[in-house]
């Protein structure tokens, strides 16, 4: 599957969660936090795949703390590398003093992820830099990590269980909705009606009635949006999609960006 993440993302969240992120994240960044930094530098262009369910992945929490020149760290990281290790000892003692990960996530965290208690989602091998891959890779899920060193600052690591479906949706949007795509200039009444023309046809042909009716621009995927983890979609859409028995559709749901049908791949 090859679609933009970001044009993606805007659909399934805008205005729907209060949620940013999604991090399907696994995540969007805040402006108090830096971006996502545990995974190599990404291209201009940043896609998603879908992986084979052969292909080995993880889910993590993770806690940053970075320090100033670090790749990523924003313009307000002042702190010193030697201040950056303080911060990130404090981090750990707390943890072993039976603090809860996501709350220090939350206090301490320079990631996006901290918001939502450092929360990436699922990966795939060979997507995050090396050192913090061998981190979650040496850990079994629930177990924590020690300090670990990237180029983005420090680390502290908790593996999860990886809990995640496949997942594909059709949209149809219109004018005054959220993120409405360019060239849309259907009603939110005609846009309700062809959502429930397309939910009909979907049921006997997915690929071909998203082709013809969504507007998102996962519809030349036959609307794959690839695995998902809770919390990365829209609460409306997340709740609907984990709900589906895999090959089942959903209802057709509203949300500020349009009608959706969800569709359980895996």
């Amino acid at each position: 599957m090859r679609t933009t993440f970001a044009l993606v993302g805007a659909l399934l969240l805008s205005g729907c969660s209060g949620d940013t992120s999604a991090n399907v994240a696994p995540t969007p960044s805040t402006p108090d936090a830096a971006p996502s930094t545990p995974a190599a530098a990404p291209p201009a262009a940043v896609t998603v795949r879908v992986p084979s369910t052969t292909e080995k992945r993880f889910a993590a929490r993770h806690i940053l703390v970075t320090w100033q020149g670090a790749i990523g760290a924003l313009p307000n990281i002042t702190r010193t590398r030697d201040e950056a290790k303080t911060r990130i000892d404090e981090v750990i003692a707390k943890l072993k003093g039976g603090a809860d990960f996501a709350d220090m996530a939350k206090a301490y965290s320079d990631d996006s992820t901290g918001p939502r208690g450092g929360d990436l989602g699922g990966f795939m091998a060979g997507a995050m830099v090396a050192p913090f891959e061998e981190a979650v890779k040496a850990l079994k899920p629930g177990e924590t990590s020690g300090i670990v060193e990237t180029p983005f600052g420090f680390h502290v690591i908790q593996r999860e269980v990886l809990k995640e479906i496949h997942v594909a949706h059709l949209l149809v949007s219109y004018t005054g909705a959220a993120s409405v795509p360019a060239g849309v200039t259907r009603t939110k009444d005609e846009a309700r009606a062809r959502a429930a023309e397309a939910h009909e046809k979907g049921a006997t042909d997915w690929a071909g009635t998203v082709k013809a009716y969504s507007d998102s621009p996962a519809k030349t995927d036959a609307g794959d949006l690839g695995w998902m983890a809770p919390g990365q979609m829209a609460d409306v859409l997340d709740k609907a999609a984990f709900d589906l028995d895999p090959g089942a559709e959903s209802a057709v749901i509203e949300t500020p960006v349009g009608f959706h049908v969800i569709k359980r791949i895996e």
